[in-house]
């Protein structure tokens, strides 16, 4: 079931709200070294993992305090094809890593060829308010840039867009469209606020 994901608009600024896009199934990488520095850096042979993904570390037996707590992530920082950086987490003083354990993530779903859709409406079945795709044919109110190398669908609405906007409040939902043409929902019916800006 897809999630809500509530979006906030800020009149008169530019507008960019990426939605990371990943498979249902679950990648278990190997960690096989950390160095005590900070932050902390994960070596994890050809991760192929992207930049701000979030990841989860399991099964660390040292120093345990590496192991994500439960029902939270981490984002990873890509340093190379084979090294991760948790940048919030201090390994200074901890012990020195040994054993193993596993970056654990969802599948980065490979986006080539797909498309996205999103309405915004007063309510339910009401007055269409604002609309982004990701094909410019559809013509839009905004695009939707469809970033390949992040797997991430990402929402754009221009400055001047945001700053004509004259409704407070709505709904939207989203929706993928993958090369075949079948349609997955990516957001569940969710807010959108717009809020005013104090610096013009």
């Amino acid at each position: 079931m897809a999630p809500e994901i509530p979006l906030t608009i800020t009149r008169g600024e530019t507008f960019e709200f990426g939605i990371m896009y990943a498979d249902e199934d679950l990648r278990y990488l190997p960690i096989t070294g950390m160095p005590s520095t900070a932050p902390a850096r994960l070596t994890v042979v050809g991760h192929q993992v992207p930049e701000g993904w979030p990841v989860r570390i399991e099964c660390v037996k040292q120093p345990m305090e590496l192991n994500t707590p439960e029902d939270e992530t981490q984002f990873a920082r890509v340093v190379d094809a084979d090294t991760i950086e948790l940048n919030e987490v201090n390994a200074h003083c901890w012990r020195p890593f040994s054993g193993t354990g596993l970056m654990i993530l969802r599948a980065p779903m490979d986006l080539t060829g797909w498309h996205f859709r999103a309405q915004v409406r007063d309510r339910v079945g009401g007055n269409l308010l604002f609309s982004w795709h990701s094909d410019p044919a559809e013509q839009p109110d905004g695009l939707v840039i469809v970033d390949l190398a992040l797997s991430q669908f990402v929402l754009t609405m221009e400055a001047a867009m945001a700053g004509a906007i004259t409704w407070n409040r709505g709904v939207y939902d989203a929706e993928a469209i993958d090369p075949s043409g079948r349609v997955y929902k990516v957001a569940a019916i969710s807010p959108v606020e717009v809020t005013g800006e104090v610096t013009v």
